[in-house]
């Protein structure tokens, strides 16, 4: 049976109206055997007076478009899309995309009818575009990338020509909306095998034109950690995360900020002077943090010099310099550096990346963009915290304790404990950490040591937040007349006190102590 129970209970009226015939996805799912929840319905009759006979039956007909009208109807998950047949049925076929989508179902006769070789197509696992496949792409360009979701979803093959012609229009994805784009990338980037997908809108140079932050990962060499290139490292985290679009774009997004921070170790001396509120020694400017306590003083820098922009030098030790004329100098073998990536990762998909796409329309959370934004800004906080456990050694604080405190900084998201952002990091630095990188013997065990006692240190906070009672610090707060920002940093250090350490909210006299004491902290902490 082609659709749902409710799918044939309409079909079945409409029937006795006028020619009716299903197209599209449903028509070629069906021969493969997929079951299908919405049906694309041509039918030979306006479609005003569809919409109208369908309200008549007491159903809630909507219609839309104004170029291409449709009527739609929507139960639970089921949906039908009609439009009307445009000629005769080759005509109408020779307008849709592909032939494997052209193929129509007769739900009177129970039979299929292929005006253009779709079921052959099908069959021999061939994407091929109905007609002139330039026409169709002309038309509208977001069938290009539809061809790639359709060609790996489906294991296609991309007819030669529908190919060539994709890449030659490829510019004109610029002309469609971004809405419609947004939504057929979210859908490539979920399919089960998003990396195949992924290369192929590389290969019609879909990043070069829209996502050059991306295309200039290829070719870029990494530290010796690394077996791959930023670009292929990408593609294997990408394909290494769970099917979750905001997991997926974190992925694709994550080390965008490489290029951009891409340097070699060097020293350079000299004397360190401010240039407007900058700071240069020599020729070069300094990039770090504390560097005004330095000024006017001669100074040898340990820093890294960015590749793309050489005039740059990112600190990494600054130590008083003998009084000497500036210099520079290479680090014999010295490191390969991405210092602070992960940050300008962020900060390109925030001002520059984001804008281009409306991806909080597709995202699982009305804050998804801000979430995609923590997850990438702090991918790397997991291998900075816990190396020396990575490295087998033994750190000075417990494992377990560690684990807590990681899960309670990356669970709570200012307002509330949130298990799925700490979940999502946590998947992210799992593809990240094997994406590719060079390992040793036991790297594995150490690292699912680790993430097992952040997550259940996670589970545990989990639990404790949701036990947390509150009354008696409002009704102590009233008492005192604590309110504004005070009461809001009280609350704070309580909260930290009483998820990480035990401490008892409903205990009056350790709150009032804990109180005492938060007053006697240095007025400067409090501000």
């Amino acid at each position: 049976m082609l659709g749902t129970p409710f799918h044939q209970e309409v079909l079945t009226k409409i029937k006795d109206l006028t020619t009716v015939y299903v197209v599209g996805g449903a028509v070629r799912d069906l021969k493969r055997g997929v079951p299908a929840h919405d049906l694309d319905v041509v039918v030979a009759m306006n479609l005003n007076d569809l919409a109208q006979s369908l309200q008549e039956w007491g159903y809630q007909p909507h219609l839309m478009g104004a170029h291409q009208q449709t009527v739609t109807l929507f139960r639970d998950r089921e949906r039908l899309d009609f439009t009307e047949m445009r000629g005769s049925l080759e005509q109408d076929a020779l307008r849709r995309d592909f032939t494997v989508n052209a193929v129509y179902y007769d739900p009177l006769h129970s039979e299929f009818i292929d005006p253009v070789g779709g079921l052959r197509d099908l069959e021999g696992n061939v994407l091929q575009g109905c007609g002139r496949p330039e026409e169709r792409f002309a038309e509208d360009p977001v069938r290009i990338l539809r061809m790639v979701r359709l060609a790996v979803g489906l294991g296609l093959q991309v007819e030669t020509e529908t190919w060539t012609a994709g890449q030659k229009l490829i510019a004109r994805l610029k002309e469609s909306a971004v809405e419609r784009i947004t939504e057929e990338l979210g859908k490539i980037l979920l399919l089960p095998e998003a990396e195949p997908a992924v290369r192929m809108l590389n290969d019609l140079e879909y990043f070069k034109l829209y996502l050059p932050e991306l295309a200039r990962l290829q070719g870029l060499v990494q530290n010796r950690y690394h077996s791959k290139d930023a670009w292929e490292h990408t593609l294997h985290v990408l394909q290494n995360t769970p099917a979750k679009l905001l997991l997926r774009l974190a992925a694709l997004f994550h080390d965008t900020g490489k290029w951009e921070t891409a340097s070699h170790e060097c020293d350079v001396w000299g004397k360190l002077e401010v240039r407007g509120s900058r700071f240069f020694l020599g020729e070069f400017e300094l990039s770090g943090r504390n560097l005004s306590g330095w000024q006017g003083r001669s100074v040898s820098v340990r820093g890294a010099r960015l590749d793309h922009y050489p005039e740059v030098i990112q600190v990494k030790q600054i130590r008083s310099g003998r009084n000497q004329q500036a210099g520079f100098a290479w680090v014999p073998d010295g490191k390969r550096h991405f210092l602070n990536h992960e940050r300008e990762s962020a900060r390109l998909v925030k001002k520059q990346i984001l804008p281009r796409f409306r991806w909080s329309m597709f995202l699982e959370s009305e804050h998804g963009e801000r979430e995609l934004l923590y997850i990438i800004e702090h991918h790397m906080a997991g291998t900075l915290t816990f190396m020396n456990e990575l490295r087998g050694e033994r750190g000075n604080t417990p494992l377990e304790e560690k684990g807590k405190r990681f899960a309670w900084e990356h669970g709570w998201d200012g307002r509330s404990y949130n298990p799925v952002r700490l979940n999502n990091l946590l998947e992210l630095w799992q593809a990240d950490f094997f994406g590719g990188k060079k390992r040793a013997e036991g790297d594995e065990e150490k690292f699912a040591s680790i993430q097992q006692s952040i997550r259940t240190a996670g589970a545990a906070i989990e639990k404790r937040w949701q036990e947390l009672q509150w009354e008696p610090l409002q009704k102590m707060a009233q008492e005192l007349g604590l309110s504004g920002p005070d009461y809001g940093r009280f609350k704070d250090l309580l909260r930290k006190k009483a998820v990480l350490e035990g401490f008892n909210l409903e205990d009056e006299a350790a709150l009032a102590k804990a109180y005492q004491d938060f007053v006697r902290t240095p007025p400067a902490w409090r501000k």
